[in-house]
């Protein structure tokens, strides 16, 4: 098995810098491309209230920016190559295309382990990527965060 293509999302969460972790003693190993990706949800970013909300937006997008600069400088002297990206839309959907476009052999995805309620109500991205993922999914979980059993 040979990983060249490496895909990290990334919400920019504790859950996802342990799990930046892993992609990146990955992408070492086996000498693979990482691709960070974060998906800019808006709604979940910016309230509509039917109001111009493009100041806003704009904001969040050079916060968002700000703190992907950040990584990408935190990776700059990796032995691999490193590109990233910020893309609006439905993470879960965003997600699977990067992987297909990349033609990725490996996503690594941090969890949050939501209670049942918090599952039932947002749902799991990991969860649905690993169910529609044209490739394998590392999915890695927080030491010390126990999942609660519904």
């Amino acid at each position: 098995m040979k990983f060249e293509r490496i895909l990290f999302p990334t919400d920019f969460s504790d859950h996802a810098a342990h799990a930046q972790k892993y992609a990146v003693d990955l992408a070492r190993q086996y000498k693979a491309d990482l691709h960070v990706i974060h998906v800019v949800q808006l709604f979940s970013y910016v309230v509509d209230f039917g109001m111009d909300n493009s100041v806003q937006y704009e904001a969040v997008h050079n916060t968002l920016q700000k703190m992907m600069d950040e990584l990408l400088e935190s990776l700059a002297d990796e032995p691999f190559s490193v590109t990233a990206e910020l893309v609006q839309g439905s993470p879960i959907t965003e997600i699977v295309r990067a992987a297909r476009d990349d033609n990725s052999d490996l996503i690594v995805l941090g969890t949050h382990g939501r209670t049942a309620l918090e599952h039932a109500l947002l749902g799991s991205v990991a969860e649905k990527v690993v169910r529609k993922a044209p490739c394998p999914v590392l999915t890695v979980r927080m030491p010390g965060h126990s999942f609660k059993m519904p």
